[in-house]
């Protein structure tokens, strides 16, 4: 039996449509170099990282989630992310992915990129 393919980041996916050349150069190639932006996000994001609360297996009708940090992942898609927030009531939750900077003036307030996402 073959093994199947590791799964995708969803992250990598963001990137890849954000520009393919860089998506290329920072996950085939290894290469990576921080800016202020990339460090403020680190900072930032340590809180999201730690991953509080959780999402109950058989959640009562009003019983409200909010949890941090969430993976989620797909072998027949191949991809795997990783939720910043996801909050509900019961069996219906949102994600929330934080962003920084304001929402374009754009159709549907959201670039390409982040819409793969």
């Amino acid at each position: 039996m073959i093994d199947p393919p590791p799964l995708i980041p969803l992250r990598m996916l963001n990137e890849y449509v954000y520009c393919p050349r860089l998506a290329y150069l920072e996950w085939v190639q290894g290469e990576f170099a921080h800016s202020a932006d990339t460090i403020d996000w680190a900072i930032k994001h340590k809180r999201v990282d730690k991953g509080q609360g959780r999402i109950p297996d058989h959640p009562e009708p009003d019983e409200k989630i909010h949890a941090r940090s969430v993976s989620l992942s797909s072998e027949r898609l191949g991809i795997t992310g990783k939720m910043d927030l996801v909050e509900g009531e019961g069996l219906r939750v949102t994600p929330v992915d934080y962003k920084r900077g304001k929402r374009p003036h754009i159709p549907g307030h959201v670039y390409a990129p982040e819409r793969v996402q």
